[in-house]
């Protein structure tokens, strides 16, 4: 829940990068103009600077861990925040350039692409897989929900996927019995590794069930998050009600 939670940090990206992150603004006047950058171009634009934020982020939490250092939660995701968005607008600069792009254009690009009627799933894909990394360090996007994910819709997924982070738990910890059994030796590293594939491979097989994506669940959660009906599932589950 904390990620769903998070504080949104100051907005340090361009006019492209906000876009990304928080989807097209509704009076894009431009709506019907054919971009300048193909499908292609613009998934693999994407695709690019998610891989570099990405190692950013992974080298940035490495360092955080090396140094052993308690920071409050709170005050970490804003610093993630923050550090992100910064980050973006230096690494999308860069990308743009290599690509022989300029932010207006992919921007454009993304938004076309991404409408009802010109539709491209992988610009969409490329582009959600961006927002959803934004998220997981804290960052908040604001999507349209499907209107069949009714409250008590979400309270039968939410007490599903808490029973998989349990059972990604359970699994985490058969494994540590079988590496000290076997007496091997792992890094901290790798042991935080294996945690968050284990939860990962739990959690999305719920979120897949109900077709639905890490971002779409992080929007659905910040919905919800007030509703006393989604607040009675969530005492539930804290009380050991979710299925197992």
């Amino acid at each position: 829940m904390a990620k769903a939670l998070a504080v949104t940090g100051a907005l340090a990206c361009g006019a492209a990068a906000a876009y990304y992150l928080y989807g097209p603004a509704e009076d894009d006047d431009d709506a019907d103009d054919l971009p300048t950058v193909t499908p292609s171009e613009c998934t693999q634009i994407m695709e690019k600077i998610t891989m570099i934020m990405q190692q950013q982020i992974n080298n940035l939490m490495r360092k955080i861990q090396a140094q052993g250092a308690q920071i409050p939660q709170q005050m970490l995701q804003s610093y993630l925040v923050e550090h992100f968005e910064t980050q973006l607008k230096e690494v999308q600069s860069v990308v743009f350039r290599e690509f022989g792009k300029d932010e207006d254009e992919v921007e454009h690009a993304c938004a076309y692409y991404e409408a009802k009627e010109t539709r491209d799933d992988k610009v969409v894909e490329a582009c959600n897989n961006l927002r959803s990394l934004y998220t997981n360090v804290g960052g908040r996007v604001e999507l349209d929900l499907p209107e069949d994910l009714t409250v008590e819709k979400m309270c039968v997924i939410f007490e599903e996927y808490m029973g998989a982070v349990q059972q990604a738990q359970i699994a985490f910890s058969q494994h540590l019995q079988q590496l000290k059994a076997r007496g091997a030796q792992v890094t901290t590293s790798q042991l935080n590794e294996t945690r968050n594939n284990l939860m990962q491979n739990h959690v999305l097989t719920v979120l897949k069930k109900y077709d639905m994506t890490n971002l779409l669940w992080v929007a659905a959660l910040e919905k919800y998050s007030d509703s006393q009906v989604f607040k009675a599932a969530v005492e539930r589950c804290k009380k050991g009600g979710a299925a197992p």
